[in-house]
């Protein structure tokens, strides 16, 4: 007689609590570091306050901070993905789970950059160059900050098992809304600040942010998809 597998509990997973004790430690150096420009810089985006907060201004301690801000946002949006694919059952990773969270890792580094450089690409024909150097800064901060944001969800998910994930996809979704809103007011300010035309910013949003969303979350499936049947 064949012993029952049993099933993949996240809890257990000793790589992904390891990472997760390490992004603890990353994170509390970029709050010791710079915790003070990085509360202020959100309050200047809901506030409307244009103006600079940098991190510090010594070159490695930049280059860290943002690197671990990266990877938390990386980190976390996998953790959150690959638990709503496989509670909506479309993951048969057949014990690779680890494996599975990885390339989703992967996936969302790539999908940041691709993003990036859709902007850049649009905001130098389009607008002046401060103004597209302004913008990406900004879309860049913001999606450092979304991992502060996510985080307890990712919590929800690594120690609450039991938990109902419609919550954690609901909180989810919020946090896209909040992240749709502080790209949206932010183009008003700083691209359409002379001349308020909507429907260029919708069509600038629907081009540069819903569509590539969507075609993410349908590219993951099949990277899914791809993965599944090659193990």
């Amino acid at each position: 007689m064949t012993e029952a597998t049993a099933p993949y509990n996240i809890l257990n997973d000793n790589i992904i609590m390891s990472l997760f004790i390490m992004n603890i430690i990353g994170i509390s150096y970029v709050f010791l570091m710079n915790g003070a420009s990085i509360l202020e810089r959100i309050k200047c985006i809901f506030y409307y306050e244009n103006k600079s907060t940098p991190f510090n201004d010594r070159t490695h301690i930049t280059k860290v901070c943002n690197f671990i801000l990266y990877a938390q946002t990386t980190f976390y949006s996998a953790i959150i993905t690959g638990s709503y694919i496989r509670e909506c059952g479309h993951l048969d990773a057949k014990g690779h789970e680890t494996l599975f969270l990885g390339a989703y890792a992967l996936f969302v580094a790539a999908f940041v950059l691709f993003k990036r450089i859709a902007f850049d690409m649009a905001n130098y024909i389009l607008f002046s160059k401060k103004e597209a150097e302004e913008w990406r800064d900004l879309f860049l901060f913001t999606i450092k900050v979304i991992g502060f944001a996510l985080t307890p969800a990712v919590i929800a998910i690594l120690f609450i098992p039991g938990i109902d994930f419609k919550y954690v996809g609901f909180y989810t979704f919020l946090t896209l809304l909040v992240h749709i809103y502080t790209i949206t007011s932010s183009l008003i300010r700083i691209i359409f600040n002379k001349k308020r035309n909507y429907l260029d910013i919708f069509l600038y949003l629907c081009a540069l942010e819903f569509l590539p969303l969507a075609l993410g979350w349908k590219l993951v499936l099949q990277l899914n998809e791809f993965i599944t049947t090659k193990i």
